[in-house]
Order: C-alpha cells, then structure tokens, then sequence
C-alpha cells in the first residue's frame, strides 16, 4: 500500500476547525468542536463521506495565531470554523480520503478538550469533572440533540478511532451508547475488544499502513 507523504497531501487537501474557550469558577478550557477534512475543491459538498470520532484534538490550533477564539459560557454552544494547522493525525484521515476516493470528511472526538499529550488529557478532564463541565463531550446528556443533528446530516460510516487508553473507558464506553451501531466501523484491539478500537494514526510508520489496511478491509466488507 502506498503511503503518501504529508508535501503531496497538502497541496490536495485542508483542514479547518470549530474552535472555542471557555471559563468555569476560573478554570480555562481550549476546545474543539468539530474539524472538517476536504479536497481544495470540494469544500462546499453537502453531505460526508464519513464522521471520524477520535480521541481529543490534540494541539491543533487555528492556522492563524491572530485569529479570535470565540469565548462562550457554560451551556452555549460554537460553530465557527476557520483554517487550521495540519497535524498527523489529520494526515493520516487524508491518506484514508485519498484510499476511497472521498471528498469531505467530519472529525469529532470523545471529548472537545485541546491537550498535548493524554497525561495532560487525563488531567484536564478531572479538572472539568470537579468545576461540572460534562458538556465537553458531544456524547454527554447534554448534547443529545446535536450529537443526533450532526450524524442525521450524512447517512456515511462512522469510524470510531479513538485508540486504546484504558484511562478513557468511560467516554469511550459513553460513545459507543450515543452512536448507531449499525454504522460503527473500526478496527477494535484483539485482546481489550471493546470499547477499544485502534487510533487511526500509531506510531511507528507500520501502525499507520496496517490501520489504513485493516479499515479498509473492513469497509469493503
């Protein structure tokens, strides 16, 4: 399988995401809602050709460094999307695109919380569970209904690549509840199972190719 380096993806594809902060009793959280995937010329395609849920959205960040993060209360909702930095995870996402032949594709994650490693993650999320920010997951309670609008907008795959972490059980556990099962598509670990489903972009080089096989295995079947 070829594997295609970041220098070509680039020139095809770009990425742009739903960024917002918030503030609770003093607590500050980056987040991420939603990042959308695309060839240059087919940003305005209605529907996706997939939803990837993955675990977090790392440190992706505007590709601005002045671009204004919107700043919302608890409770409100952001959808503002803007260009932002590539990282490889989304490059991986655009090797996959260009395996099928897609087009446009819709990342969201267990949790909207931006951090740069999972210790970080980990930590991050016990900070939002003791101040009662639940909503920074879109398959918390609360979000129900924007979990069911946003996968009502595409009839695609849902690729569930949120990797194995045991520490993150429970979000990922949550997931697998709010989402329909008849659509779910992932490569899961041969010896945790489920919720555990492999990330879609592991170190070194061979991970990457051998999820890119497997879960096109797995779509063609």
């Amino acid at each position: 399988m070829e594997f295609v380096k970041a220098d070509s993806l680039k020139k095809q594809f770009e990425v742009k995401g739903s960024f917002y902060h918030l503030e609770i009793h003093g607590h500050r959280f980056e987040c991420r809602n939603y990042a959308q995937v695309y060839r240059k010329d087919k940003e305005n395609q209605k529907e996706y050709d997939a939803v990837l849920v993955l675990m977090n959205p790392g440190l992706c960040s505007p590709k601005k460094s002045t671009y204004p993060i919107p700043q919302i209360s608890h409770g409100e909702s952001s959808l503002t999307f803007t260009f932002a930095k590539t990282d490889n995870t989304q490059y991986q996402i655009m090797r996959f695109m260009n395996l099928k032949n897609w087009n446009k594709v819709l990342v969201i994650n267990l949790s909207d919380i931006r951090a740069g490693n999972l210790d970080e993650f980990k930590r991050k999320l016990n900070e939002a569970k003791r101040v009662g920010f639940d909503r920074h997951s879109i398959f918390s309670k609360q979000r129900k209904g924007e979990l069911e609008q946003v996968l009502s907008n595409s009839n695609c795959p849902i690729i569930v690549a949120w990797g194995t972490d045991s520490r993150f059980k429970n979000l990922a556990e949550c997931a697998l509840v709010a989402l329909p099962r008849d659509r779910i598509i992932g490569v899961e670990h041969e010896i945790k199972g489920t919720p555990f489903y492999y990330h879609a972009s592991p170190t070194p080089l061979k991970g990457k190719i051998e999820w890119l096989s497997n879960i096109n295995e797995i779509i063609l079947g």
